[in-house]
């Protein structure tokens, strides 16, 4: 298990495979593990794959303060640092995709491409900052994070994914991460994320960009993703018939196809 420390901060993270970089980055309250379907698709088409648990998720510490986009942005580039690998493409979902934005933008040199998934260009409207508030207020009862994770999950993933040995196996392994995680921790995310807002600066993004939106997603519907990709010139945007929100996982052979298909343009 690869720990590195940052700024105080503890934060797992694991490589697999050689070749040209992919940060994947996964969304708020899950791990690197959700990007379990993506890994021997990196690394059997001859990529390294990099995946860190973000601070306050997985493996990494718990996050004792407010924690900002920025600050998971930085984490990644220490991340990077540290390996001492080239300009890489970078895979977020969610609020792993906000994150690679703000990356993008911080780093335009470091970044080869972008694959933003389920994501949006903005967490500081009202309605966010309400519903983030509604969050914390779970996260702050005992045993917060669980009965966030047990309220999410329908609106995760797709029905067929969930009823699946696959969606089974999926749920003990977030259920068990859950009961481990301090539900403190993830509220310092939730407020941190509400700062985040790069819509006027999407046009500074000039990397080979890949924009993917499910169907089906409930909690960041497709005209959320489409903004992000309008922002960014020549950014191609499409979405998945059968995904919900995590569609990396419910929907792995679609993501996988248009994954390799941007990492091939990058290259």
């Amino acid at each position: 298990m690869a720990m590195l420390t940052h700024r105080g901060r503890r934060l797992h993270y694991e490589t697999l495979g050689s070749g040209q970089p992919v940060v994947l980055i996964h969304g708020f309250s899950n791990f690197g593990l959700s990007w379990m379907q993506q890994l021997p698709a990196l690394v059997n088409n001859g990529y390294q794959a990099i995946v860190q648990d973000l601070y306050g998720h997985g493996l990494s510490g718990q996050a004792t303060q407010i924690t900002s986009v920025e600050d998971l942005a930085d984490d990644i580039h220490a991340l990077l640092e540290h390996l001492g690998v080239g300009p890489a493409v970078l895979c977020g979902l969610s609020l792993g995709g906000m994150i690679a934005l703000q990356y993008a933008l911080a780093h335009p040199q470091r970044t080869r491409g972008l694959v933003i998934a389920n994501s949006r260009a903005t967490f500081a409207e009202p309605h966010l900052k309400e519903a983030v508030a509604s969050w914390i207020a779970m996260f702050e009862q005992p045993g917060g994070a669980t009965k966030r994770f047990e309220a999410a999950w329908p609106m995760l993933l797709n029905e067929a994914f969930r009823n699946s040995p696959s969606g089974a196996a999926v749920y003990e392994i977030w259920a068990a991460l859950a009961a481990r995680t301090e539900g403190s921790s993830l509220a310092n995310v939730a407020r941190g994320m509400t700062s985040f807002d790069v819509r006027a600066q999407l046009g500074a993004i000039e990397v080979p960009t890949l924009v993917v939106s499910g169907q089906h997603d409930k909690l960041f519907p497709p005209a959320h993703s489409m903004e992000v990709a309008d922002g960014i010139r020549g950014a191609r945007f499409v979405t998945i018939p059968s995904a919900a929100h995590i569609s990396c996982l419910d929907s792995a052979a679609e993501f996988n196809q248009l994954l390799l298909g941007l990492l091939n343009e990058s290259s």
